[in-house]
């Protein structure tokens, strides 16, 4: 049996964290509940404003797949997630 390794990313504090909620489904879409707006969007790259601080999301093809005024749907080819604080 092969062990395989999985590179988690580090989680920012609770505190940053607060009235956001995130949900990935595989690599292929994730919802996001409590965000404040978008700051970036291309094909390539999405980032919102999550409480304190923003995410952003990298891969191939992304889309907006439904926005509403606290949440989103990003769809397409997840490759990279990122919190900035």
């Amino acid at each position: 049996m092969k062990k395989k390794q999985v590179n988690v990313p580090s989680l920012p504090p609770p505190s940053l964290l607060s009235g956001f909620r995130m949900e990935i489904s595989g690599n292929r879409e994730a919802v996001l509940e409590g965000c404040g707006g978008v700051l970036e969007y291309s094909e390539e790259a999405i980032r919102v404003r999550a409480g304190k601080m923003s995410v952003r999301f990298t891969g191939r093809n992304l889309k907006i797949k439904c926005l509403t005024a606290d949440s989103l749907v990003v769809e397409g080819y997840l490759t990279g997630l990122e919190f900035i604080t």
